[in-house]
């Protein structure tokens, strides 16, 4: 299941991954089965998350064992889900219809889901995520989001099973049923995937686009912070601002997360320099800082922020993150756990914006996402319902070396796309910068690690999505389905008692 996943790509392991698992709780009573499932679920994330280490040990100053500790931790957190998977699945295989195809499916987006959003959420890996180069097969995400995805792949994993079983003990007839209903369904997927981007394709000619210059510092996480390299650092990127629009106007230009390393005062150093450099290039300058505001109370508050300057007027727009990462930007429980801020080294005293506003340049509105934000669908579809036309993603990934991490959180803006039917502009301070277009196909996109720029054209959006304008209703269906499916059989039992 890792390897399906990015950068190793191996996308097609995931339509298969499931088999290894699904015979190991064969006849399995439920807490056995939950067990297998919570050991699968270890294996799968710490080789998935493996990552984490790498920032913590190379930027955090942490022991490498204590990386791996924090790392085991959250492997058996997340590995639960897949134990409450494998002991759902086993209840339901021996109280209810063994050979349902739909219940794996249902039982698995219902999870995924509640990962999404409990405990502040943490859906790094959802199983749709590994589809994300196949663009006929993910267009079915404006109906159901990346979540309908997942429910295909477990679709065909059961399927695959009830096959291989039949070739094991031949004691049941061929699950015909079940491979007709699974290849019409995957049929059907396919033809709405290569329907959608033709017309899409169709739509968008002669529609108006959007010019953008992606700037991608690369600077170095060791000097990043450093006061002395403050200048360095500014100087950098407006050489690179002025290379990116030397030849071709453009609407915008872009700056990664926290591309400006210091608290950002318009008054104060580097403001003059930053309203000097958007006059001088004539275009509206988006880019990342911190800031802190005085509080009443003798607190002061510390925000991760997106500003906008505009060389036609002093007025500044500011984005205020909303959803932090734990343990990076602040810290859950703090009263519980005062020994974990001397781990985060001086982070952990951000507090979250509580607005989404649109940022307006040159009749085009747009929603910004910082970093972690994109991983979550209901920012970007809040974004987008509220009329923006395209979405930016601003990063800084460099955390993370040339380790899966980038490739595996440029991935999942893909599918913010196709949910929304929107452009999404993704801006990193080592990359992957790049310009994803409504149906997911990556326009263009850098390297890692390399001070460069990207020019492009983004689709402009004005339509929302089914997805847009109705969330997760399909997720809701499942909810629906399964507890419909539970007091049938519940109802039926009854019957046979009496």
């Amino acid at each position: 299941m890792t390897l399906s996943f990015p950068k190793i790509n191996f996308s097609f392991l995931a339509w298969v991954g499931f088999l290894p698992f699904f015979i190991a709780i064969e006849n399995q009573p439920p807490k056995k089965a939950f067990f297998f499932g919570w050991l699968t679920g270890i294996v799968h994330f710490s080789t998935l998350l493996y990552w984490v280490t790498v920032s913590m040990t190379n930027y955090g100053g942490l022991p490498l064992l204590i990386s791996l500790s924090i790392l085991a931790l959250l492997s058996i957190y997340l590995g639960l889900y897949i134990g409450i998977f494998g002991g759902v699945l086993s209840f339901f295989r021996c109280r209810y219809f063994y050979n349902s195809i739909f219940i794996p499916s249902v039982v698995w987006v219902l999870l995924e889901y509640l990962r999404t959003y409990l405990l502040s959420g943490f859906p790094w890996g959802i199983l749709g995520y590994s589809q994300f180069l196949h663009l006929y097969l993910i267009q079915i995400s404006d109906l159901t989001g990346v979540y309908g995805i997942s429910f295909l792949i477990v679709l065909v994993n059961g399927t695959f099973y009830l096959i291989t079983r039949w070739i094991r003990f031949r004691n049941h007839p061929f699950p015909i049923f079940s491979v007709i209903v699974t290849v019409i369904i995957l049929g059907g997927v396919i033809f709405y995937g290569n329907f959608r981007i033709s017309e899409l394709k169709e739509k968008n000619k002669g529609k108006p686009s959007f010019q953008v210059a992606l700037i991608q510092g690369n600077i170095d996480q060791a000097q990043k912070w450093d006061p002395a390299y403050l200048k360095y650092t500014l100087l950098k990127y407006r050489a690179l601002t002025y290379q990116a629009i030397k030849r071709s106007k453009v609407n915008l230009v872009i700056w990664p997360e926290t591309a400006v390393p210091c608290y950002f005062s318009p008054e104060k150093e580097p403001g003059p320099f930053l309203r000097h450099l958007c006059e001088g290039i004539n275009t509206p300058l988006l880019f990342g800082s911190v800031t802190y505001e005085k509080s009443a109370q003798g607190k002061d508050k510390y925000y991760n922020s997106a500003f906008l300057l505009s060389p036609r007027t002093k007025e500044i727009v500011r984005y205020d993150k909303v959803h932090l990462v734990p343990f990076g930007e602040y810290v859950p429980l703090k009263t519980f756990l005062p020994f974990v801020e001397k781990l985060v080294a001086g982070v952990g005293d951000f507090s979250p914006g509580k607005k989404l506003p649109l940022f307006s340049v040159s009749g085009a509105q747009f929603g910004v996402l910082i970093c972690y934000e994109i991983i979550f669908p209901e920012l970007s579809r809040r974004y987008c319902e509220s009329g923006g036309n395209f979405l930016v993603t601003i990063t800084n990934d460099a955390w993370f070396g040339f380790s899966s991490a980038p490739y595996q959180h440029f991935s999942m803006a893909v599918f913010r796309a196709v949910e929304n039917r929107t452009g999404v502009v993704r801006v990193a301070n080592s990359g992957i910068s790049g310009i994803i277009e409504p149906t997911g196909y990556v326009q263009a996109q850098t390297p890692l690690f390399v001070q460069t720029f990207l020019r492009g054209k983004v689709p402009l959006t004005f339509l929302p999505s089914f997805y847009t304008r109705y969330g997760d209703v399909g997720v809701g269906l499942c909810g629906i389905s399964l507890l419909i499916f539970m007091i049938f059989n519940l109802i039926r039992e009854k019957k046979i008692v009496n």
